[in-house]
């Protein structure tokens, strides 16, 4: 039987929980905050997935000596100077076939769980793993998606979901097993929004919702509900996305961490915006400002992104511009910049903020910027950007001068010599 790791346990117990205060970091919160080292380490390119599992087998002592790039993750979060302090030894065999596969699943990326089945023939099969190989591609994923085409990344997508719901059901019929597969279809459902495909996203999501109830997990299960909230609010129907927002609100138990709070407020004030409800707005704008202002550490799963000040204000933009709020919204803007580095997220706010300009009468600014945006949208062939190009070209006045570069630009989407 494997001699328990004590010291490792008890340097996790002397760190405070990001979401507790008082109470001690979990095994969970410890692996969300062992894989955001990681991938900022990296500069984004090492994408792991660590979960309570692992971190339950290195305390039981199950694998005494984890890869390099984990016992260097677990020094600095654990704040101690060495290996020995956190009760590793190195081993006189050969390391442990979990250890192998976590290696190769972090290396291989997409691929992983193919890879290792195929390399690895011998190693007994355990389902927790298995998901693990599974999940880290889904966030790979979800953290390119932003700055790449949805022509590219679809398929990929699609793909994905297709081996992990084969995976899950033949192999990992587990709370985990469900958890991956939710995710991988809630990622399906923003890409089929992305490309316009309105019926796929929805029902995509309301797949993810029926395996986030089968993996047991609240956290999740909310999510997924508001992530179909938002997407009605943004596909034009406020009243049955305020609805399900109110439903994810009731999904959250005392143990959801503020972060989540903070980001249901804001899709709750994007929602009352849509509603033209001013004061439900600034409600939830309150809220969430109130909870960001609160929150700490690492990004919780299924967030793969800290819901941070600037993060919030993203949001509040958008809502501040759907009451015509040019002047605050400009300054929400402002502070949300950080998160606007990627091509498709600010083409999104530039057109968010374009119809607050052009509320107060400013045409040739908005009209500006949704032209950028315009150019984005066909460049990575997002019909959710387009779509709202459109839309927003429709509360102009037919002829209108300070359009002019706008309307060039939408008809570039319908010549036939595009590359």
């Amino acid at each position: 039987m494997a001699e328990r790791n004590e010291l490792l346990r008890a340097a996790r117990l002397r760190i405070e929980s990001p979401s507790s205060p008082q109470q001690p970091m979990t095994r969970q919160e410890l692996a969300e905050a062992i894989n955001a080292h990681l991938y900022r380490a990296s500069g984004g390119r090492q994408v792991t997935a660590v979960d309570a599992n692992h971190v339950g087998k290195w305390e039981r002592g199950v694998i005494r000596w984890p890869a390099a790039y984990y016992r260097q993750a677990l020094r600095v979060i654990l704040d101690v100077a060495t290996d020995a302090e956190l009760g590793f030894t190195r081993p006189r065999r050969q390391p442990d076939n979990v250890d192998r596969k976590t290696f190769l699943k972090t290396a291989l990326g997409t691929g992983a769980g193919a890879m290792v089945a195929r390399h690895l023939p011998a190693a007994p099969a355990d389902a927790s793993d298995l998901v693990s190989t599974v999940a880290a591609p889904t966030a790979h994923y979800r953290r390119l998606e932003s700055a790449v085409s949805c022509e590219h990344l679809a398929p990929v997508v699609e793909a994905h979901l297709t081996f992990a719901t084969s995976v899950v059901t033949a192999d990992a019929r587990t709370s985990a097993g469900y958890g991956v597969l939710a995710e991988v279809a809630g990622l399906s459902a923003w890409v089929a929004a992305d490309r316009g495909d309105n019926a796929t996203a929805r029902r995509r999501y309301l797949d993810a919702i029926g395996h986030a109830e089968r993996a047991h997990h609240p956290l999740l299960g909310a999510y997924m509900t508001a992530s179909l909230g938002h997407f009605a609010v943004e596909s034009g129907d406020p009243w049955q996305g305020t609805r399900l927002l109110d439903r994810a609100a009731a999904q959250l138990d005392d143990t959801a961490p503020d972060a989540a709070r903070a980001w249901l407020a804001s899709l709750h004030a994007v929602a009352h915006a849509a509603l033209g409800d001013h004061a439900a707005t600034r409600a939830g704008l309150r809220t969430a400002e109130r909870l960001t202002g609160r929150q700490r550490g690492e990004p919780h799963w299924p967030w793969v992104f800290a819901f941070d000040d600037a993060k919030a204000a993203r949001y509040q933009a958008g809502a501040l511009a759907r009451l015509g709020d040019a002047r605050a919204a400009a300054t929400a803007y402002q502070a949300a910049a950080p998160t606007l580095a990627a091509p498709k997220p600010r083409a999104l706010a530039q057109l968010d903020h374009a119809r607050a300009l052009a509320a107060v009468g400013r045409l040739g600014e908005g009209c500006r910027l949704a032209a950028d945006a315009a150019r984005t949208g066909h460049a990575y062939t997002s019909e959710r950007i387009t779509a709202r190009v459109r839309e927003f070209r429709g509360t102009l006045p037919a002829r209108c001068a300070e359009a002019r570069e706008l309307d060039d630009t939408l008809a570039e989407l319908y010549e036939t010599d595009r590359p």
